[in-house]
Formats: C-alpha cells, structure tokens, sequence
C-alpha cells in the first residue's frame, strides 16, 4: 500500500478516541482526552502498518510562563522510504519553571495524530474557559507577590541582634565618620558595638 492508502486504513481503524482523563479546579470541571492514550493506539497503528513518524525542524519561543512550539513531522512509508508526507502542529505549554517546553511539544505530538488522522474525540478547545485560566494565574501572582512583601515586611522589622550576646545592635559612626546604620553594622560585622570592640582588643593583644 502507498502512503495515503495506509493513512485511509489508520483512519478506518480509530474512527473515535473516548475521553479518558478529568481536569478539575475551581468551577472548571471537564473530561480530556489524554497524550499517553492518543500515543499508544497510534503506535500500534504505526506498527501495523508499517509507518514511522519523527520530527524534522522546530521552532520555540517564551512569553512569560507560556512556552509555544512549532513543530513538523515526517510520516515515513517503511516499504517505500522514498515515499513520505511533511505534517506541521503547534502547541502552548504553560510552566513557570523549566518544563513549558516538553508540555508544548508534548501538546503539538497530540494534535497532530488527531488533525492528520481526522479522529473526533468531543473535545473543542474553544470552549475550554480560557478567563478561568486567566484569573486563576493572576491569583497565583497576587498570592505570591503578597508572601513576598510580607516577608521582606517581616525581615524590615525583625530586630537585628548580635551573634555573640544577643544585645540589639544598633547604628554606630566609625573612625572616619562615616556612618553605618543597624542593619549595615548587623551584615558587616553580625555583632554589637561591644562584642566589636572586645574582638579588636583581644586581636591588639595578640
């Protein structure tokens, strides 16, 4: 079989994938259809008959948490590895950390089997409540940027003590006039004026 008369088999075969996995928070509350179920029937597919399918060229940027991805594939005809079609497929990945662009890639490798393949599965993107999203990061944000004053809040008003006697340091002007305030002395030196000046004397002595 050529290339398009194995797709039309693969098509005849999977004519529907069911919803397999529950995405819940807040008042957002759907069914999905899952990368490893849409992934594992395909590979067997492929298998059967004789295809394989790799990526050949990706493009990616970052804005924010989002990472997105542009990605092309090339179906090859085993039987005939002169014979092969070029697939293209995007995906978004939302992560904050390092992992945005493995959830686009992985997002892009999904939605091709289903676009190439034309195989329903009740899902439509469009009427996932995107504003939901949206306000659940912004509370994120809030949240953290709330943590953060507080605790740089607490840090400000967190009496500076000495490391040695635990007395209060506070400010001190040195030889040359220049003045240090509490908090300079506490991460210059971490020790009152006193405990300073035994520390000098018992180094004067030695």
């Amino acid at each position: 079989m050529n290339i398009y008369e194995k797709i039309l088999a693969i098509m005849q075969d999977v004519q529907y994938l069911a919803k397999d996995d529950h995405v819940q928070f807040g008042s957002t509350n759907y069914k999905a259809l899952s990368e490893e179920k849409v992934t594992s029937i395909m590979r067997e597919e492929l298998i059967k008959n004789k295809l394989v399918v790799f990526p050949i060229a990706q493009d990616a940027n970052r804005t924010g948490n989002i990472t997105h991805v542009d990605t092309k594939y090339r179906l090859v005809n085993v039987e005939n590895p002169d014979e092969f079609i070029e697939i293209v497929s995007c995906g978004d990945g939302a992560d904050s950390q390092d992992k945005g662009s493995g959830k686009a890639m992985t997002y892009a490798f999904k939605y091709m089997w289903l676009r190439v393949f034309a195989i329903p599965t009740g899902e439509d993107p469009d009427k996932v409540p995107s504003a939901e999203l949206d306000e659940k990061a912004k509370k994120e944000a809030e949240k953290k940027a709330h943590e953060k004053s507080k605790n740089a809040s607490n840090f400000k008003h967190k009496p500076l003590v000495c490391s040695k006697c635990g007395a209060p340091i506070t400010a001190m002007k040195l030889r040359s006039g220049k003045e240090l305030t509490a908090q300079d002395v506490a991460d210059i030196y971490g020790v009152c004026y006193e405990c300073l000046k035994k520390e000098k004397e018992a180094a004067k002595s030695k």
